[in-house]
């Protein structure tokens, strides 16, 4: 009898190419392959594992709750837990946040939060604010309007010409300025270009304008100059556009906060909440929406914006189990202290000539992967760079989120760290050491790669 063998589908998985090792648990910071190699899980789910893998209490919390409901029928019914789950969520955010919405992935957040602004100016008789600002060099998530109002090159490309346009202000990465300032010379040109743009567009039609407040993907953890964040809020609250925060993979402690717009005192009109607000144990995701929108226009209409697996108790169950753990503020602390030491850990121990804009948050931290040390040879194309660095990360046992792009571009080639908040002092240096042995693993093989 010939052999039957359960051939790999490529369309389970968004990589190109030969896939790597097949991952068959983790534990803690780890993950294990089939063939008992050890990974320091420096990725993640893309930021969503703040607890790590094989979390007891959230395990638990999943199965018990799923043994008693799942889902139900959220436009006849009512669940006690979702709505304790709800109120749980708001008193972690900013006070001036009075509702929670419950949805599934931090996609479908963000188009949510489009459509609530949306509807918002409709229900308040101004009909013509249609328009969505958003910036270049950011990301908010896979659906046509997401792409649309985010700024990411190569992520946007295969769509372009079905995409609704949206304008865009300047990203605010003060390590990589587009107007090649210096901090001491900067006088917050990347506010006034979402001035500009608003005026462009005219006030009277723009509903929102949507911002990471720490750039992800598309910038690898780029913080703006403190003053940034405040003055844009103010600029919307003058002209009465709504702010919309993308905290998908800021939220819950990452930065040391629990959302990254804290650390400037901002309360933006709607919060994107995702991935670790369910430490990456279940589809989960939710807008925190400010009392102003509430109890403005909207106070007696229904959103419309159904979906199947909102308002979920198997996922409110998770979400209040990782409340639980964020509560007393140690994982937060943690995640601020085991992220300085990681970004002093490289800044000291890194290749210069490789790596280099060491920067972030918390326990986001990224760098860019400078093309400077490959100047002699024929460049690749944009994207390889990070993605060869990649490769010989994983060899030495390490898994980094590899990324590439800048504004108004496919080149730059860039990566974060994206640890758990949980993490020891051990495994910072564990991680800056694998780090470092693949950095000189690529410089010393750069030779071959051409």
């Amino acid at each position: 009898m010939a052999d039957i063998r359960v051939l790999p589908s490529r369309s389970a998985y968004s990589t190109p190419g030969q896939l790597g090792a097949r991952i068959v648990r983790g534990e803690g910071s780890y993950l294990f392959g089939a063939d008992g190699t050890r990974y320091l899980d420096a990725s993640c789910g893309s930021g969503s594992l703040i607890f790590g893998h094989g979390d007891e209490k959230i395990i638990d919390a999943l199965h018990a709750q799923s043994r008693q409901l799942t889902l139900f029928p959220s436009r006849h019914f009512s669940s006690e837990i979702v709505e304790r789950y709800a109120s749980r969520l708001l008193d972690f955010g900013p006070p001036s946040m009075s509702r929670a919405i419950i949805f599934s992935s931090g996609s479908d957040a963000v188009e949510a939060s489009l459509k609530l602004a949306l509807q918002h100016h409709f229900a308040a008789k101004r009909p013509q604010r249609r328009k969505i600002l958003g910036r270049n060099a950011s990301y908010h998530g896979n659906t046509i309007a997401g792409l649309a109002a985010g700024g990411f090159v190569a992520r946007r490309k295969p769509y372009e010409g079905v995409l609704v346009p949206c304008a865009k202000a300047s990203h605010a990465h003060c390590v990589a300025c587009e107007f090649g300032l210096q901090p001491q010379t900067c006088a917050l040109e990347c506010a006034q270009s979402m001035e500009d743009a608003i005026l462009e567009e005219g006030p009277e039609n723009v509903a929102a304008v949507i911002i990471e407040p720490v750039v992800g993907a598309a910038l690898s953890a780029a913080a703006p100059d403190s003053r940034y964040l405040p003055r844009v809020c103010e600029m919307c609250r003058y002209h009465g556009i709504l702010l919309i925060a993308d905290e998908v993979m800021t939220g819950f402690a990452r930065t040391g906060r629990p959302f990254a717009s804290m650390h400037w005192s901002v309360e933006p009109d709607i919060i994107i909440c995702g991935k670790a607000i369910s430490a990456g144990y279940y589809p989960l995701s939710a807008l925190l929406v400010n009392e102003r929108l509430v109890h403005g226009p909207l106070a007696d209409q229904y959103f419309q914006n159904g979906q199947t697996f909102a308002c979920s108790p198997a996922g409110a169950a998770v979400g209040l189990t990782v409340l639980d753990k964020l509560a007393d503020g140690t994982v937060a602390a943690n995640a601020t202290r085991m992220g300085e030491l990681l970004r002093a850990s490289l800044r000291k121990e890194m290749p210069g000539e490789l790596i280099s804009r060491i920067r972030g948050m918390g326990l986001m931290v990224g760098f860019d992967i400078s093309t400077f040390a490959f100047q002699n040879r024929r460049p690749l194309l944009p994207g390889r760079y990070s993605d060869r660095f990649q490769r010989a990360a994983l060899k030495r046992g390490l898994v980094i989120y590899a990324s590439s792009g800048s504004a108004g571009s496919e080149a730059g080639d860039h990566a974060m760290l994206l640890l758990p908040l949980i993490i020891s002092e051990r495994e910072v240096q564990e991680a800056t050491g694998s780090l470092v042995a693949a950095a000189n693993d690529v410089l010393e093989s750069k030779n071959s790669w051409y």
